[in-house]
């Protein structure tokens, strides 16, 4: 009896074992299938996300076959014919850094008229106004934009300090992007000497004759025959 029971057993465990191993085999190798094809779609994905040529070849380094790696390579053809883009030029400057290069302080300027006011805006005090041609010393550039161009910390002839816009100062001389245009030529803030017109003619200096002649009606000289 004790030697039938030990061929039952070992009979047993020969049917048995090949049944466990032919199931742990192919559980265990379909584990492992699985696990390489989830590491592979994290990195498709990642490299699809970057979208660079570097990141799809990085992808095709480790993956190199099958459909994930067929359409990296239509990734990397894709962005190869994409037309190469010159980068941007810089943005033109603004009135406020164009001026820049005119920080010489104080500087001679003139206003098209308007109002004056205690701080650089429309929402502070008025405290006078500027005539049309008032000329005005800039004293300082402020950073408060208004339409394109700064308010400027101003001195007017009359020795009072306030603020202007400066779309409404114009430049003397060469023109400044702060500012609005040029002067007009002939205006008082270019010049405070009096201008001659049709109705003021300059006056002209009388003529002197040489001794011995005088001054006839034709503004001529002519020999005094009288010796006077």
């Amino acid at each position: 009896m004790p030697a039938l029971a030990l061929r039952i057993s070992v009979a047993l465990a020969a049917l048995v074992l090949p049944a466990v191993d032919a199931g742990y085999g192919p559980w265990h190798g379909s584990a492992f299938a699985a696990s390489d094809e989830e590491a592979e779609k994290e990195a498709f994905e990642a490299a699809k996300a970057l979208g660079t040529v570097e990141a799809w070849d990085a992808f095709l380094t480790h993956y190199p076959n099958g459909f994930r790696a067929d359409l990296a390579r239509a990734y990397v053809k894709k962005l190869a014919d994409l037309p190469q883009f010159a980068p941007s030029p810089p943005a033109p400057p603004t009135a406020a850094s164009a001026g820049s290069a005119n920080d010489d302080f104080p500087a001679a300027a003139g206003s098209w008229g308007g109002v004056l006011r205690d701080g650089p805006g429309q929402q502070y005090r008025k405290i006078g106004s500027l005539a049309e041609g008032e000329p005005v010393t800039l004293m300082a550039r402020t950073e408060v934009m208004d339409n394109g161009f700064p308010w400027f910390k101003i001195t007017t002839k009359a020795g009072q300090t306030g603020y202007q816009w400066g779309g409404i100062l114009c430049a003397i001389g060469t023109e400044r992007p702060d500012l609005f245009q040029t002067c007009p030529a002939g205006s008082a803030s270019q010049s405070d000497t009096p201008k001659t017109s049709a109705n003021n003619p300059p006056k002209k200096k009388k003529k002197r004759c040489p001794a011995g002649e005088y001054l006839n009606q034709l503004g001529a000289c002519q020999p005094n025959e009288t010796g006077q």
